[in-house]
């Protein structure tokens, strides 16, 4: 994905997926907002959140 994303702790990385995906379901539910887009974003994220190959070994760039 994006060099900035990969740059940032595999733990931020999370936790901005869960922020997105957490505030698409406050629309949902509180408001009644569905947003297919915002889902879309928050499950890409999630998807490229994880640690890299590199990063399971020890390296750190």
């Amino acid at each position: 994905m994006l060099d900035w994303w990969g740059d940032l702790d595999w733990k931020l990385r999370y936790g901005v997926a869960l922020l997105v995906m957490l505030a698409n379901l406050i629309a949902l539910l509180g408001f009644g907002i569905l947003s297919f887009w915002g889902w879309g974003i928050g499950i890409a994220l999630l998807l490229f959140a994880g640690r890299s190959d590199a990063e399971k070994n020890g390296y750190h760039f």
